[in-house]
């Protein structure tokens, strides 16, 4: 790993480190710490993925403190072993050692546990909170130059990028979309219908996989075929 990503991530975990110590008095309970990288700050990793915010309750937020989630990242990335439903989720489509060539990161870096939680924090905290992760988030992003970034959520995705519909479901009332193409800070992106959220049928799901893999060059997860995975 070459040393400038790592000096720029190193620097923005102080600079999150200082502004969440500036404003978590404000946020009260909603304090539940942060999360920014899932995996080492690869330069130029095959997929770098982007979810929306970290989830998690206050003992989540103890153990990602515990495990010195505020001050670096971790050495594996982890979705590639994590037992998180997320994590499962993507194993089921790439493969151990395709993932181990990723890293990933949070549009949001501080953890809430759902939406409306996020959405109770007063607005001009709030905004601060995402006006920072989303400068900070595009920092990384381009200092990983990545080949293809993978955000998990269409909302994310739309956040960051208008895209073009390229897969919908099959035998449904509604064709909703289950992928969207783009570009995001210049890289190649692809939105998906988040894995654990959205209800995709086993035929969507089979299709959204084989896209992904066709998209990616990645292989599947010969482990995905066992229910213990």
């Amino acid at each position: 790993m070459t040393d400038g990503p790592a000096l720029l991530v190193q620097k923005i975990y102080r600079d999150t480190e200082a502004l969440y110590a500036r404003l978590a008095p404000e946020m009260g309970q909603a304090a539940l710490g942060y999360r920014i990288l899932y995996g080492p700050p690869r330069p130029c990793p095959d997929i770098l993925f982007i979810g929306f915010q970290p989830g998690g309750r206050a003992q989540d937020a103890l153990d990602g403190l515990a495990e010195g989630q505020h001050i670096s990242w971790p050495s594996r990335f982890e979705f590639a072993a994590a037992p998180w439903p997320l994590a499962r989720a993507i194993r089921t489509i790439f493969s151990v050692d395709d993932l181990d060539r990723c890293t990933g990161l949070n549009l949001v870096f501080f953890r809430a546990p759902s939406m409306t939680a996020w959405r109770q924090i007063t607005r001009p905290v709030r905004k601060e909170l995402e006006r920072f992760s989303l400068e900070k988030c595009e920092e990384i992003v381009k200092a990983l130059c990545p080949r293809m970034i993978l955000v998990i959520g269409l909302g994310t995705f739309e956040t960051l990028a208008q895209g073009l519909p390229v897969l919908r479901k099959e035998h449904s009332r509604q064709p909703d979309v289950l992928a969207r193409e783009g570009q995001i800070w210049g890289f190649p992106a692809i939105g998906v219908a988040h894995l654990t959220g959205s209800r995709i049928n086993r035929h969507d799901a089979d299709r959204l996989a084989a896209f992904l893999r066709d998209k990616t060059g990645f292989h599947a997860n010969p482990a995905s075929l066992h229910p213990d995975m």
